[in-house]
């Protein structure tokens, strides 16, 4: 290389290095500009908390001044009647000293003075209870504030919410625990374990029962090769509640805690005797996805998934327990052993006959709209998620719905009802818009129906209103008069709109139809020989299918099938938690033939009912619903939707299988 060229090269480089200088310089302010905003976010967040925690100290402080005020006044008042008391006896006690002291006691009237003072000296002593003072107990709630009930610091690509964690193993093989029984769940995501991703999501697994570390297979736990799950295997060897937690930046991935109840062999062989073969399908083996709790700080058996790359290797399973070993108290990385029918080796052991019966596989559903009539009882309906909208106040969630409707658009219309909201999502559920009326704001909205016009009605505490399918107000069909409350909705083959009207004062359940087009009532159908405890019930949810209008009775725990056109009516249902037994039921759908999906609230699940009203199955949800509340039916796409109370989703639709 010639000298002139060389030292060309030099300064090219020397020019380049001056601006990667300049870009870097750039890139630390910015990087210093951007910590100092972090910060700032950081003690504005804590100074709200702060703000929070002194209005609710203020607001605690006044009502103790309040409970205290009523204390001194009841105590003053009972003081004032004791002293008037007082006077009165002392009056009558001076005359029959003066009386005695003239030796004129034979002229006292004892009757008439024990006249004046009975009332007095055979008062009750003062109630002790009444003297009780209030006291003050602290909440566990802000006892141990953690760095991530805060918030977290994202550093990786991707947040938390978008990861999922869910159960693999299928639950027939999780009834008993056993030295040979695994667990299977994975972590799976649209997006991908990338190397940031791995060095800061951790999973930690426990048994609730012992404080003995659960054994993990190592060479099980591993990611996939397309980099979008992450397969975590451990052991299930001892009975009790077994939790698996998966945290990235120390926040839960979606469903996660997922907890799983394994129960011991004995266990299992009482309640294979005392099973009928109606509620087999029942397993003592439960997976719970609980509602949101309090963040967790990492656990000091976390382990932590550090693997800069993903190599193959050649290592052999262990020739114990099936590959099962103890996770050391340090990080683990992942790794992508060679394929399960070279790596893993047949262990050694026989595997043990499960004590419990395996169901049979699901029937397929027949091709075309919902028809769940070849389901025999004891049989199988699965839904598999396919969306879901988180519990929350933001613009994107849903805080407590109640009701919801599909529109003709394939929009879905939530009421977000403890934020006395209704929100409009597009059918990937994603936010488009908030319906609001152009009256007072909703207060408590709930029940939906779609109109066969495309329009949708949405009723609350105080109204009945019609929207557009843009969600535009058009007019009020009813409002609360203060005597009378309506629950839920529907609309009949003749186009009327249907609502169960609860009269307060008469106690008195009527079912009306309005006149879409005029407002006025056109038939009121009474329930009085229908329901049989009138002081106990509450109908609230409503649909109409098939010419019929099928009721809820959350009060008497049962759901009515009645026919308008013959006023007859079909009852079934009672209060409990076995097998045709429902707690708090709420909405409820219908296929295309008669079949009902129940929504058991207090029992945590949906049901199955044939036409007849005879208990078919639960429904077997992944993830399972907790409380739910309305149900929505795309019959012809076999597609569930569930409103939850409890649980990190609020709505979720499912794939009915």
């Amino acid at each position: 290389m010639e000298l002139g060229k060389f030292v060309e090269r030099l300064q090219n480089r020397l020019v380049i290095n001056d601006q990667k200088l300049e870009e870097i310089d750039c890139k630390r302010k910015e990087v210093t500009k951007s910590s100092k905003e972090v910060q700032e976010k950081i003690s504005a967040l804590c100074g709200e908390v702060q703000a929070r925690v002194g209005a609710a100290g203020e607001a605690l402080k006044g009502k103790t001044v309040v409970e205290f005020s009523k204390l001194e006044i009841e105590l003053s008042s009972m003081r004032e009647e004791v002293r008037s008391d007082s006077l009165v006896l002392c009056s009558e006690l001076e005359k029959i000293t003066e009386l005695v002291g003239r030796g004129d006691e034979d002229k006292f009237d004892l009757d008439e003075c024990w006249g004046r003072v009975k009332e007095i000296i055979s008062r009750c002593q003062l109630d002790e209870s009444t003297r009780k003072m209030p006291s003050f107990y602290h909440s566990k709630t802000l006892a141990k504030v953690k760095t991530s009930d805060l918030g977290y610091l994202s550093v990786a690509e991707f947040l938390p919410d978008q990861f999922q964690l869910v159960l693999t193993s299928p639950m027939s093989s999780l009834m008993v625990a056993s030295d040979m029984n695994k667990v299977i769940c994975t972590v799976i995501t649209s997006q991908q374990f990338t190397e940031m991703i791995q060095a800061n999501i951790k999973f930690s697994i426990k048994n609730k029962a012992c404080k003995e570390t659960v054994p993990y297979c190592k060479e099980e736990c591993k990611l996939s090769e397309d980099k979008k799950s992450f397969q975590i295997c451990f052991l299930v060897q001892r009975p009790g509640v077994y939790m698996l937690t998966v945290l990235l930046y120390d926040q839960h991935v979606n469903d996660s805690p997922l907890v799983l109840r394994v129960a011991s062999k004995d266990e299992m062989a009482t309640e294979e005797e005392n099973t009928t073969p109606e509620d087999e399908e029942q397993s003592t083996t439960q997976l719970v996805t609980p509602g949101v709790a309090r963040q967790p700080e990492p656990e000091k058996d976390c382990l932590v998934l550090v693997s800069p790359t993903v190599t193959k290797t050649t290592t052999t399973s262990p020739t114990t327990q099936s590959g099962a070993s103890q996770p050391p108290p340090s990080a683990v990385p992942l790794r992508r052993p060679v394929p399960l029918t070279s790596a893993v080796s047949t262990p050694s052991k026989p595997t043990p006959t499960n004590p419990i019966s395996i169901p049979p596989p699901a029937t397929p559903l027949p091709p075309g709209p919902l028809n769940l009539s070849q389901l025999s009882p004891g049989g199988k309906l699965s839904g598999l998620r396919m969306l879901s909208i988180e519990e929350g106040t933001k613009p994107d969630s849903l805080h407590k719905p109640i009701g919801m409707c599909l529109l003709q658009n394939g929009n879905i219309v939530v009421a977000s009802t403890f934020e006395d909201k209704v929100k409009m999502f597009s059918p990937t559920g994603k936010f488009i818009t908030l319906v609001s009326s152009s009256e007072s704001p909703f207060m408590r909205p709930s029940d939906m129906v779609t109109l066969q016009s495309g329009q949708f009605v949405v009723r609350d505490n105080n109204r009945v209103q019609v929207f557009s399918p843009t969600g535009t107000y058009l007019r009020t069909l009813w409002q609360d008069n203060g005597r009378d409350k309506c629950y839920g909705l529907a609309q009949d083959k003749e186009g009327r709109l249907v609502t169960i009207m609860d009269t307060r004062r008469q106690k008195k359940t009527d079912l009306l139809f309005f006149d879409l087009d005029t407002g006025k009532l056109a038939r009121k159908i009474e329930m009085d020989d229908i329901i049989t405890d009138k002081s106990r019930s509450k109908c609230r949810f409503l649909t109409y299918e098939l010419g019929k209008l099928y009721i809820t009775d959350l009060g008497l725990d049962c759901v009515y099938v009645l026919d308008p056109t013959t006023i007859s009516v079909k009852v079934f249902g009672s209060t409990g938690s076995g097998p045709g037994q429902v707690s708090d039921p709420a909405g409820l759908v219908v296929d295309t033939v008669g079949n009902i999906i129940v929504a058991d609230s207090r029992n945590h699940r949906l049901c199955l009912f044939s036409m007849e009203g005879k208990y078919v199955c639960n429904l077997s949800l992944s993830p399972e619903a907790r409380r739910p509340s309305g149900v929505v039916l795309d019959k012809e796409n076999k597609e569930l939707y569930v409103l939850t109370l409890q649980g990190r989703a609020a709505m979720t639709k499912y794939k009915l299988k």
